[in-house]
């Protein structure tokens, strides 16, 4: 899956580059476009099941900058899942140029901060969308 991002003015440092955290919340978007396009919304699962998701482990390889009003592409795949966990691997580019490299995993938590299965549903439509 794809997400479009463009760099505004508040993304970047004094030498006009994306300030380096701000790829994170880049890359939350796309996981968060990815699930969405699946059919998941975060504030249904919270309500429907009374779990949300949070970030276990975050590696990021800063191969280029992106700069002001670039337009940068955030692809997303699954790499693997288990039943509490989905691990992604997410690039940056631009102009098919890679920017950013990323393998973030997530794990899902209940109400009571415990790590908690994810519905079954969730888990067969995952299978479908892992790379292989």
């Amino acid at each position: 899956m794809i997400t479009n991002i463009k760099v505004y003015y508040e993304d970047t440092d004094a030498s006009g580059r994306v300030y380096y955290s701000n790829y994170l919340k880049y890359l939350e978007r796309g996981r968060t476009d990815f699930l969405s396009s699946l059919g998941f919304s975060h504030k249904e699962f919270y309500n429907n099941y009374k779990i949300y998701f949070v970030v276990k482990t975050c590696n990021i390889e800063y191969v280029k900058p992106a700069n002001f009003e670039d337009i940068l592409e955030i692809k997303t795949s699954i790499v693997s899942f288990s039943k509490a966990k989905i691990e992604f691997n997410q690039q940056i580019l631009r102009d098919d140029q890679l920017i950013v490299d990323s393998n973030i995993v997530i794990v899902s938590i209940n109400n009571k901060n415990k790590i908690s299965k994810m519905p079954n549903k969730m888990l067969e439509i995952l299978a479908q969308n892992q790379i292989k």
